[in-house]
């Protein structure tokens, strides 16, 4: 079910690439600028949910296992795990806006940015990677169909053999096809739903900065 919940969420969408990257960055600034206010926190998550159509809710629901925890310590130290678990949220949130547009688009703003050719492919290429080795975890455990510590063990070596495998076939791939580190991305002009979601961010980064200066 998280892994589902996770596939589904990083299924991407229509956005256009240089308003999701940004957003994400203001908005994630913002929830260490508010000190992790929980009014921010809530703002940035229902943002998110609303611009990516709900799938970053479903990549809020993969991690569940670590709310629980939270959870089980917010019993100890009371009030501010909850903003803590916020504050997480908000980040996750925040990071599942990239995955609301395509990876040529990214590629494409993080040129635009002016960021080195080579960071560009490499963090492409991790962007890229992620639903794939979610959709290879998903996969696996529908074969193994494993249960207790042992059938987890033997789940996490598989997938852990089935990612260096495949590590090193697109390495190959690469390598025969003379990869220079050469990135290629894709640029198109914003839409108002794109420019209202970035304001939107920037408007709430604005909030997160007076409630740092009023305090």
């Amino acid at each position: 079910m998280i892994i589902n919940s996770l596939k589904e969420g990083l299924r991407g969408g229509g956005r256009e690439g240089r308003v999701c990257l940004t957003s994400a960055v203001i908005l994630s600034l913002s929830v260490y600028i508010s000190a992790m206010a929980i009014e921010v926190s809530l703002l940035i998550i229902t943002l998110s949910a609303i611009v990516t159509s709900g799938r970053s809710l479903k990549v809020l629901k993969a991690f569940l296992p670590f709310y629980v925890f939270f959870a089980i310590t917010a019993i100890f130290f009371g009030f501010q795990v909850v903003k803590s678990l916020l504050a997480f949220m908000a980040v996750i949130s925040a990071g599942a806006l990239i995955y609301s547009t395509n990876i040529k688009e990214i590629t494409g703003a993080l040129l635009y940015f002016k960021v080195p050719q080579r960071v560009v492919s490499v963090v492409s290429l991790a962007i890229s990677m992620l639903p794939l080795l979610v959709s290879d975890f998903n996969n696996i455990r529908e074969i193994h169909n494993s249960k207790g510590i042992k059938g987890y063990y033997r789940l996490l070596k598989a997938f852990t053999s089935t990612t260096i495998l495949r590590a090193i076939s697109i390495s190959e791939s690469l390598y025969s096809k003379s990869f220079s580190y050469r990135a290629v991305g894709e640029l198109r002009q914003p839409e108002i739903k794109d420019i209202a979601v970035f304001l939107l961010s920037v408007l709430i980064l604005i909030y997160a900065i007076s409630l740092e200066v009023s305090t």
